[in-house]
């Protein structure tokens, strides 16, 4: 495991929060669980790395949220690079396979 995919998975178990558009209102939840896969990047291009992450909101009857986002590097700095992205109701496992670049998450 690379350095920065160490500090990308430290994230789990740490407090994340949306905000929405306008008076919408926020959402507050945990981290609590992540998979990351290194974006593939021609010689020289600045690194990508792919995440789905497992989010817990406890205020929520379905409590168990899906997001897919991404982390950048441009210099020496590993930057989140998913201000606006896709997060829903799902289903987790701990039984994950990368297929093409591509992570499946397979009900248990």
């Amino acid at each position: 495991m690379t350095a920065d995919v160490h500090k990308i998975l430290s994230c789990i178990g740490k407090k994340v929060a949306f905000k929405y558009p306008g008076n919408e209102g926020d959402k507050r939840g945990t981290l609590r669980d992540r998979a990351v896969i290194e974006s593939t990047n021609e010689i020289g291009a600045v690194p990508y790395w792919d995440v789905v992450d497992l989010i817990e909101f406890a205020d929520e009857k379905e409590s168990e949220w899906i997001r897919i986002g991404y982390y950048r590097k441009p210099k020496d700095t590993l930057n989140w690079g998913s201000q606006t992205t896709i997060t829903g109701r799902g289903f987790w496992s701990t039984q994950q396979e990368k297929r093409n670049g591509f992570v499946t998450c397979l009900k248990t």
